[in-house]
């Protein structure tokens, strides 16, 4: 069984009762977290005793045993929860606390099993180097006719998501133009399927979601001067998630 997941989170069995309010919210401001870590774990293709895929840091104010191993393949560790610390960062992009807990909970994690606890503290230390945020690309695509090179990318952290699109002028080496297009609060799947191929028809630039259905137009022509001219397709509600703070 190989290491899947790495779930950080408030003790759901104490707080879905005590304070749901809270658990929900810490849910959404580590979201981009279990991402960052579960993507990169995956990568070590670190084979388990077969007892778990998932090593899940439970975090509580309240009475635990230091360590349990619960049903559905799950490795679960509880360390203390600081509720001061949190309120302290959780408006902001550190995440410091948030490593806090990670580092504990590997470490302790690594009393009771085997798991490669130097390449989890190693990861600690690289997502400090990226500024706490996780960042991927999601698609590349060369369109020769229309001599553009377009690129997707995603960044993830504590406060927002953020699609942005690049466009360069394969002819020229040129960079012509990048801006955010897409932009959603924190919390889980909220913005998943919302993006998934790039597509030209005609005079626009478009960006298909998960439905394989229009979810950006972009003036293409106008791209070509270095101006980006949008618009997010769908109802008032759907446009409203999608342009947060924008």
């Amino acid at each position: 069984m190989i290491l899947y997941y790495i779930s950080l989170g408030l003790n759901y069995r104490d707080y879905i009762t005590k304070d749901n309010e809270l658990r929900f919210e810490f849910q959404k401001k580590t979201s981009f977290i279990n991402d960052y870590f579960s993507k990169k774990v995956r990568k070590l293709k670190f084979q388990t005793d077969g007892t778990f895929n998932m090593i899940s840091i439970s975090v509580s104010e309240f009475e635990f045993n230091s360590v349990n191993y619960v049903p559905l393949n799950v490795l679960e560790v509880n360390i203390e929860f600081d509720r001061s610390k949190y309120e302290s960062i959780k408006n902001s992009l550190d995440c410091s606390y948030y490593l806090e807990i990670l580092e504990q909970g590997f470490k302790k994690a690594s009393e009771i099993k085997s798991i490669p606890l130097n390449e989890l503290l190693e990861l600690i230390e690289e997502f400090k180097n990226d500024g706490y945020k996780n960042k991927w690309t999601h698609k590349k695509k060369h369109f020769k006719n229309e001599d553009l090179e377009i690129i997707l990318n995603c960044e993830y952290t504590s406060l927002y998501f953020e699609l942005t699109i690049s466009i360069n002028q394969i002819s020229k080496k040129k960079k012509l133009l990048s801006g955010v297009i897409i932009r959603t609060e924190v919390g889980v799947s909220i913005h998943e399927g919302m993006y998934k191929d790039i597509i030209i028809q005609d005079n626009h630039i478009i960006i298909t979601d998960k439905t394989d259905k229009s979810r950006v137009l972009i003036n293409k022509l106008k791209v070509y001067n270095g101006v980006l001219d949008f618009k997010i397709m769908g109802d008032e509600e759907i446009v409203k998630i999608l342009s947060y703070q924008m």
